[in-house]
């Protein structure tokens, strides 16, 4: 099933979610202590690329040169069953939104098979993440002091 991408970036820009790699780490390494984070809290990059149980790393890259432009943690089954939690959405720069989006429709469309519902945890201090999440048809959910950003996905 092809995911529904925002506006006419999926026509411009070739991106792929795919695991991570040893070859991102340097790439990502760049980037990320000025990323901008729109899911999740921040950690040094080491400790996210080390934790052996840090769920599923994905990297949002331009399929034409491979290059990595987005870092997503995502855990399945978090909460509960039948629910996955983007832990970490990181992008390499303001301009990259439309780049986040995209991936946030193909992590969609890839975990329509493992789960029902996604959420995302919104930092306190990035009023842009809440915009961003909000644009993307998810609703704010605050749940142990924290707001949530969450969606059912379809079937």
């Amino acid at each position: 099933m092809k995911p529904e991408l925002p506006g006419a970036v999926a026509a411009v820009l070739p991106a792929v979610l795919r695991p991570i790699r040893e070859a991102d780490v340097e790439p990502i390494a760049r980037w990320y202590d000025t990323a901008v984070v729109l899911a999740g809290s921040p950690a040094p990059l080491s400790d996210l690329l080390d934790s052996t149980d840090r769920g599923r790393s994905v990297v949002l890259t331009d399929d034409t040169n491979q290059e990595p432009v987005g870092l997503i943690l995502v855990a399945v089954d978090d909460p509960e069953s039948g629910w996955a939690t983007v832990n970490l959405l990181a992008i390499a720069g303001p301009e990259e939104r439309d780049v986040a989006a995209l991936g946030v429709a193909l992590l969609e469309a890839h975990l329509q098979r493992e789960a029902g519902h996604i959420r995302a945890a919104v930092p306190a201090d990035v009023g842009l993440a809440l915009y961003f999440w909000l644009r993307l048809g998810y609703r704010p959910v605050v749940s142990s002091e924290r707001l949530w950003m969450t969606r059912e996905l379809a079937p």
